[in-house]
């Protein structure tokens, strides 16, 4: 009931070609795991470029966001000064001109005293 020689110098030979097979496949996917575990690292290598990126992005808006804020700061100042200016400019202004206009009249006032001083038109001739 044994195998003839025959049949098992032919299961011998399929088994070898298996063999030679798997061994190839082996190293296929030896190499194939290789190249995923160097592509994990790149992978790996650009979210820490990343993520380093975006920290430095980060700290770059607070920053900004502290500029923008003492930014808006002094220019509120700068425009409550402009408005106290303003405000000190008008309330000046109208003191010289309700001076002037008093001096204006006192003046209007020393001429019409002096005019009505002065004798008639026709004694003076």
């Amino acid at each position: 009931m044994g195998m003839r020689r025959s049949e098992l110098s032919e299961q011998m030979k399929r088994g070898d070609e298996l063999m030679q097979l798997n061994r190839a496949a082996f190293e296929r996917n030896t190499e194939a795991f290789e190249r995923n575990r160097e592509a994990f690292e790149r992978a790996m290598a650009a979210l820490d470029r990343h993520e380093q990126a975006f920290e430095e992005n980060r700290q770059m808006f607070e920053e900004n966001k502290l500029f923008i804020r003492e930014l808006t700061r002094r220019n509120e100042r700068v425009v409550q000064d402009l408005l106290r200016g303003n405000q000190k400019f008008w309330t000046e202004l109208r003191a010289d001109l309700k001076e002037g206009r008093d001096e204006s009249r006192a003046q209007t006032q020393a001429l019409l005293a002096l005019i009505d001083r002065l004798p008639p038109p026709a004694q003076a001739a």
